[in-house]
């Protein structure tokens, strides 16, 4: 095949150079208002990720600005901000004044920042993903080279298309290197059938997606900057900080390879997403797995939220979606036989990985059968702190709770990959965490 024969790689329509840069938003002569008075500022919106993700606007004040006026605003430092041609307007707060500056006013300016009319319905929204880690895919081209670069993920609606930077390969380095965020992948959403998206309606599949991220990277990388257009016509904009977590190494079962399954099981995820139940339901999960994963808890409060989770799988699944056991059945149950239950439902082994030399020490000094049961006879030293059980988790080694905490996740992992009826390779944290074969398959 030819070069030409490939599709051509987004072209981000925000970039970044070096981690946590600022980002220029828009710039323009803004109407700022404070208190009876009015200025135009000279000036620009920018996207901020370090200390933490907000929008800030820079300007400079024109010479009808007298800076004796600053010593009123100790007790009212609220601002109203607008650029009308863009439709926008937001309060905010003023954050730094200063007279010998070329930029001399800052303001923060919180949620929501849209630019345009949200009105109008677009042909396509494209956006722009950090911190997601690196994926192969099918083939695109830049005017000199092709990548293995895309991924599409599509269901009975839509179409989502993500192109990894073809400079990838040097940015993530820096990112590991420095921490905080890089914009790594941009990405394109079509309804079919050239449909016309509303504002609300790719609102609502960019949260879905930004779920799925999550569960694929271990950590939240939430798309940013969706903007509307119609016929190459920027409609809106969103800039509002969704939610994202700096970058941290943590594990992930999803494979790097091409072909590896993750596109075709969004279509999966997608069904499931639709009934409002079970949406809550997953956003719980993947919230408790999310932070179990990236150690926020440590070990032992992360062991406690991931029981948090299979308890939720287990009554949201086997009690509500397929209803094996009802109400009163589930809670005679004990947290263990909940956990075997669904580890037999998805024909998931229940032994104690043959590599946690430290847990299965563990089970074995206190005669306990299964995994399930040295994860919940540990996470139970935790949480009922009677004089005995502080004495006992005292005297557990931290590589067996290490152990049961990746074990806990495997499980969390495992369930929502089946019940999303995943089919390929992923990477088994378990042997990953023993430097070892990772790779395993689903079928």
């Amino acid at each position: 095949m030819k070069l030409t024969d490939f599709p051509k790689i987004l072209i981000p329509v925000y970039k970044m150079d070096i981690p946590n840069e600022i980002i220029i938003l828009q710039e323009g002569d803004y109407i700022i208002k404070w208190k009876d008075r009015t200025f135009i500022s000279k000036g620009f919106l920018f996207f901020q990720w370090i200390p933490r993700l907000s929008v800030r606007f820079k300007g400079k004040l024109g010479d009808d600005f007298s800076y004796s006026w600053w010593s009123l605003l100790e007790d009212d430092i609220g601002i109203e901000i607008s650029l009308p041609q863009y439709n926008f307007y937001s309060k905010g707060i003023i954050y730094k004044l200063r007279e010998f500056e070329d930029f001399n006013i800052v303001c923060q300016l919180p949620p929501e920042i849209i630019l345009g009319d949200t009105s109008k319905v677009t042909d396509m929204v494209r956006f722009e993903i950090s911190n997601l880690k690196g994926i192969y895919g099918s083939p695109v081209r830049t005017e000199k080279s092709g990548h293995r670069s895309r991924l599409t993920f599509t269901n009975s609606e839509s179409e989502i298309i993500i192109d990894k930077s073809p400079d990838f390969i040097k940015l993530k380095p820096k990112l590991v290197e420095v921490g905080g965020y890089h914009l790594l992948y941009t990405g394109q959403l079509k309804l079919h059938n050239n449909k016309k998206l509303t504002y609300q309606k790719s609102q609502d599949i960019l949260d879905s997606f930004s779920y799925y991220l999550l569960f694929i990277n271990g950590r939240r990388c939430f798309p940013l900057f969706p903007t509307g257009y119609n016929n190459d016509q920027k409609e809106w904009a969103l800039y509002s900080p969704a939610f994202n977590d700096p970058y941290k190494g943590v594990i992930s079962w999803a494979s790097d390879e091409p072909n590896n399954g993750i596109e075709i099981m969004w279509n999966n995820f997608s069904e499931i997403w639709e009934n409002i139940d079970d949406r809550d339901s997953l956003k719980t999960i993947l919230h408790w797995y999310t932070e179990s994963n990236s150690n926020s808890a440590f070990i032992e409060g992360s062991i406690v939220l991931l029981q948090n989770a299979l308890e939720l799988l287990f009554h949201w699944v086997i009690v509500e979606k397929f209803k094996y056991v009802n109400q009163n059945e589930a809670e005679s149950l004990s947290a263990t036989s909940k956990i075997n239950f669904l580890l037999s439902h998805f024909s998931i082994r229940n032994e104690i990985p043959s590599d946690f030399d430290a847990l299965i020490k563990y089970a074995k000094q206190n005669n306990i059968v299964n995994g399930p049961e040295s994860f919940t006879r540990i996470r139970n030293h935790i949480v009922h702190p009677s004089s005995k059980k502080r004495k006992a988790l005292k005297e557990i080694e931290t590589n067996a709770k290490i152990e049961a905490l990746h074990l806990g996740i495997w499980y969390v992992e495992m369930i929502l990959l089946k019940l999303f009826e995943f089919k390929g390779n992923y990477i088994n944290r378990c042997s990953v965490l023993k430097h070892k074969n990772k790779y395993e398959k689903i079928e």
